[in-house]
């Protein structure tokens, strides 16, 4: 213990605390590969922590959390639980930390893609209204979803980082981030960027898609150009596709690329309209020659059925021979 701050390190460090001693001017606490399951007390009977703003539970190898677990440390503002294994969460299991600011879950999720998607459900669908969390880092966690209403009860959330996962789309409900002014999501699979990001975001003034394998077509690159948000780490930030700009910064391509893009477009569309033309025209003769042929053939075959010579001639009307 070092004034107002304490570390506890090791399995059951916490129980080795002195019943009846005070620890009320404690205001950090520090537990490391203590084994914790906070689905039980975190501290033992008689042991209370009422100045506590600051828990750093990374790297316990926790995993599992419920409501329990937070019951006797609920001034709690700055919450860490990176670099666990949390594989099982018990519904609104922060709901007793209602002055919560921050939460830390960096490399902390474990599970497949539903699991990690329904944790995230039951951390922030929850009776505490959130009203002073505005960060939230779940960075390095292997997430491929996120439930569109995940965040809906977080609604003075200002800053969300999510990067290096594995999510390939904005899969946010509309109206829920009204607040947010910096989104973070480096390193994962997006391709596109919504076009009316900026309306299901109207205070967003940062965002990192640094380092996803983005599709640069012209109503990316005018979308990126045409608003006042920093994007970070422009240099990182290339396109995967189409072809001409794939590796390059979207931030970089030439002023010209959509205009060029778009002759290009026009000039194509000339030649894809005259080569249906001259099918249609070619059709159509083929079509004709069918239909004449069909009725030639046709007349043939009466005109071939009629008496033909002179076997209808009357007999007295027949030439005799003349003999000389």
């Amino acid at each position: 213990m070092d004034g107002y701050e304490m570390t506890c390190r090791g399995k059951n460090s916490l129980h080795q605390l002195k019943p009846g001693k005070t620890y009320s001017n404690i205001d950090t606490l520090h537990i490391h590969q203590a084994e914790l399951d906070l689905t039980d007390d975190l501290l033992p009977n008689d042991i209370t922590f009422s100045a506590l703003t600051l828990l750093n539970a990374t790297d316990n190898h926790l995993t599992r959390i419920g409501r329990r677990g937070f019951d006797k440390i609920r001034n709690v503002q700055f919450l860490y639980l990176s670099n666990n294994q949390i594989s099982h969460a018990q519904p609104d299991p922060f709901q007793a930390l209602e002055k919560l600011e921050l939460i830390e879950m960096d490399d902390a999720l474990d599970g497949n893609a539903e699991d990690k998607a329904d944790m995230l459900r039951n951390f922030f669908h929850s009776k505490n209204s959130f009203t002073h969390l505005s960060k939230i880092e779940l960075n390095k966690n292997r997430i491929d979803e996120i439930y569109p209403k995940t965040f809906c009860g977080v609604k003075g959330l200002k800053r969300l980082e999510v990067s290096n996962n594995r999510i390939q789309s904005f899969n946010f409900a509309r109206s829920c981030l009204t607040e947010l002014k910096a989104l973070m999501l480096a390193g994962n699979l997006i391709q596109k960027i919504p076009a009316d990001i900026w309306d299901f975001l109207p205070q967003l003034s940062s965002l990192d898609i640094s380092n996803n394998p983005l599709n640069c077509d012209c109503e990316t690159v005018k979308l990126v150009r045409d608003d006042d948000v920093i994007f970070i780490n422009q240099a990182q930030t290339k396109c995967a596709s189409p072809p001409e700009v794939e590796g390059q910064s979207i931030f970089e391509i030439r002023k010209d690329y959509c205009s060029a893009t778009a002759t290009k477009t026009t000039n194509r569309n000339p030649r894809g309209k005259a080569s249906f033309l001259q099918f249609f025209i070619l059709f159509v003769i083929a079509v004709g020659i069918l239909w004449a042929y069909k009725k030639y053939r046709e007349r043939l075959s009466h005109m071939s059925s009629a008496p033909v010579g002179y076997t209808n001639l009357q007999h007295e009307q027949a030439v005799e021979p003349e003999f000389v």
